[in-house]
């Protein structure tokens, strides 16, 4: 039977678009100009996406600077050190802040209004993300962990806040982004109790949506963040959030992380996996003949009925360039053959 299909989050940039966008999160543009080119981008991104033939699609979130890089702004309680760099290479570029005070997000995130808006365009948008408590703050955390650990009561409720108003919006899959938690797990920073604490906690009151979770090892131009490529270690986060995670969307293109498919029979029996085989951060293109074969070893420990096949990771670290979009477009044509021939 066709496997089902989803998308992590961002979605590629476009070399024709991408300056503008530029601009925009720079502030160069005024809103209203940017939020057309925003618009634009993920018109595109639904269009391709469903094109493709994907179970699920993403407004790309061209209005998400870098992952991480539009969330300070958005924070009382901080005081932004250091910018992003434009053409950030790794993950000291991401820019500093330190927090000076309580911390919150008066007007939001940005993922519920991205979302209202998007929906309204061709197709709508099914599926959308949430960046998780750590994430936040992610650029403070190797000089002010305890502050960051003392705050954490607001920073979850910033961010349950924000589902809030995503489901209440309609969105049916709510995505909350946590490689951050992946990552301390798998490097003894964090307890599976503990993470899944966290991830309860900002699913707090929230039904009637599919609630989702991505974890993998953090990927910024390709480099995980994490010094351990695993992901057996996140079986007992999942058995944690038993009724807590509809379906989780775990990094699984590292062959190590392959090597370790079978600790996820013991994944919670009402809980779907999506396997992120197809590496978005690799430049070489997966035969549909090796997507279809990681696929079927995968779904036979947790069962074709709750498996969905997935990249691994976003695609917004990418450039844009011509030939990077080409790659990115063969890999994501693969993936859909993958799926509707399986």
């Amino acid at each position: 039977m066709p496997l089902r299909t989803t998308v992590a989050g961002s979605w590629w940039p476009y070399q024709d678009l991408n300056q503008d966008l530029g601009r925009y999160h720079r502030g160069e543009l005024q809103r209203e100009n940017g939020i057309e080119v925003v618009n634009q981008c993920a018109g595109r991104a639904i269009s391709e996406q469903r094109e493709f033939g994907f179970d699920e699609w993403t407004g790309g979130e061209y209005f998400a600077d870098t992952f991480v890089a539009h969330i300070p702004p958005l924070l009382t309680g901080v005081v932004i050190e250091k910018l992003p760099e434009p053409d950030g290479f790794d993950y000291d570029d991401l820019g500093l802040i330190s927090i000076v005070g309580d911390i919150d997000a008066p007007n939001g995130l940005g993922y519920a209004e991205a979302f209202k808006r998007e929906n309204a365009l061709p197709g709508g948008v099914t599926k959308s993300t949430v960046l998780s408590p750590f994430e936040l703050v992610v650029t403070a955390m190797g000089r002010q962990y305890d502050v960051i650990q003392a705050q954490f009561p607001r920073l979850c409720e910033i961010v349950k806040t924000e589902i809030k108003e995503l489901a209440e919006a309609g969105c049916p899959h709510i995505q909350l982004d946590a490689p951050a938690i992946g990552a301390m797990i798998n490097q003894g920073f964090l307890s599976p109790k503990q993470g899944a604490e966290i991830i309860a906690t900002c699913f707090e009151g929230i039904s009637g949506v599919i609630r989702g979770l991505h974890l993998c090892n953090g990927n910024n131009r390709g480099r995980p963040g994490s010094a351990v490529l695993r992901n057996a270690p996140w079986v007992p986060l999942l058995q944690e959030l038993d009724g807590v995670i509809d379906i989780v969307h775990v990094e699984a293109s590292y062959y190590p992380e392959y090597l370790e498919r079978e600790a996820y029979k013991d994944l919670p029996p009402k809980m779907q996996l999506a396997a992120g085989i197809v590496d978005e951060a690799n430049y070489w293109i997966e035969s549909v003949k090796k997507i279809k074969e990681r696929a079927a070893d995968w779904s036979r420990v947790v069962g074709e009925e709750r498996f969905w096949l997935a990249p691994s990771c976003g695609f917004g670290r990418h450039s844009a360039r011509e030939g990077d979009h080409e790659v990115l477009y063969a890999k994501m044509t693969n993936l859909a053959e993958a799926a509707a021939t399986f």
